[in-house]
């Protein structure tokens, strides 16, 4: 029989839990890569008044521009967004702040590369500041974009996203529910079980920030999808009476395991850690190629890191002259102009 502070915490967490539920639906994009959906935008950015300038006069959107909106911009941000958070050691929840945040910002308008990217920079300038302990001067981040953009353009850039969004910036993470429901439901496990999940789970919801196919999908989906899938990695390493909690509790909130959307998300996690691991291994043997002859490789950065990996000192940065973003001791970090 559970303990009274057991039931109250358990009560806790399923309140917080129906309450992320409720605003999930507050936070959902559309399939705006969809070229009826670009075409809709580019005709209602044509019938709208000018585009706004950057402070060097250039305009950040116009429909008429040759180049549509297209999935590499969005993989070639959100690596970048990554790759800093990691540099700088800050949260790397606030990737995936900063991608619900541009995902529904370009969803409503049509965008450009200059925009695009420059609403990029400045999402994840706002979702730092939201999720991060750590916070990263705005300076920093200008560095990093190598002169493009200035300090006015990231703060009026920054008032645009807020009105544009309804100051609707704080989504609910498909990572913020695994928390809550690997820590309400895994509680007879060993720490050792509970950190395995906890870190395979984050590790799948950052695969599924960087793929398009998850943009549409709820953010619970995307993590009763992690946590099934986790298990099965850990090899069930959980109590059994852990693994029947967690079922009443997804139960209680209102979620359901089996709904055809996380089974989607289910499937195309597979196929991705599968992908990955591939990818993964092959480097490996590559990195041991090149140390046999002697060479120094590079660390490894961005989602393709699982939680133990040790993390990068923080390194002064310096430019050189093919615009990379490398340290003192010449390793690259990030690559700005990302689209």
């Amino acid at each position: 029989m559970p303990s009274p502070q057991t039931i109250l915490a358990i009560e806790g967490f399923c309140e917080r839990l129906m309450v992320m539920k409720r605003q999930e639906s507050d936070y959902m994009v559309p399939d705006y890569l969809n070229p009826e959906w670009q075409a809709r935008l580019a005709a209602a950015e044509v019938s709208d008044s000018d585009p706004p300038t950057l402070n060097n006069g250039e305009k950040t959107s116009s429909a008429s521009s040759s180049e549509s909106i297209n999935l590499l911009w969005r993989d070639k941000i959100c690596e970048w967004c990554y790759n800093v958070v990691d540099h700088y050691e800050l949260a790397r929840e606030s990737v995936s702040v900063a991608m619900n945040i541009v995902d529904r910002y370009v969803s409503s308008r049509f965008v450009t590369p200059q925009t695009y990217t420059l609403v990029a920079v400045t999402a994840i300038h706002i979702a730092i500041k939201l999720v991060s302990p750590w916070k990263l001067r705005l300076n920093h981040l200008l560095d990093l974009c190598a002169g493009k953009f200035t300090a006015g353009d990231i703060t009026s850039t920054e008032l645009t996203i807020f009105n544009a969004l309804c100051w609707r910036v704080s989504p609910p993470c498909a990572i913020d529910f695994c928390g809550e429901l690997i820590d309400s439901s895994f509680t007879e496990s060993t720490s050792h079980a509970l950190n395995d999940i906890h870190d395979m789970a984050r590790y799948l919801t950052e695969l599924a920030v960087c793929d398009y196919f998850f943009v549409t999908t709820k953010p619970s989906s995307i993590a009763l999808a992690s946590i099934k899938y986790a298990l099965e990695l850990t090899n069930n390493e959980v109590d059994p009476r852990d693994k029947d909690r967690f079922t009443s509790i997804v139960a209680r909130v209102a979620l359901d395991v089996s709904d055809e959307e996380v089974i989607q998300c289910y499937t195309r996690l597979c196929a991705m850690y599968r992908q990955n691991r591939m990818v993964d291994e092959e480097a490996e043997a590559d990195d041991d190629e090149v140390e046999g002859r002697g060479q120094a490789t590079a660390s490894p950065t961005g989602v393709g890191e699982l939680a133990d990996t040790p993390s990068k000192k923080r390194k002064r940065i310096q430019e050189n002259k093919e615009g990379r973003l490398i340290t003192e001791h010449g390793e690259e970090i990030a690559h700005f102009g990302p689209v």
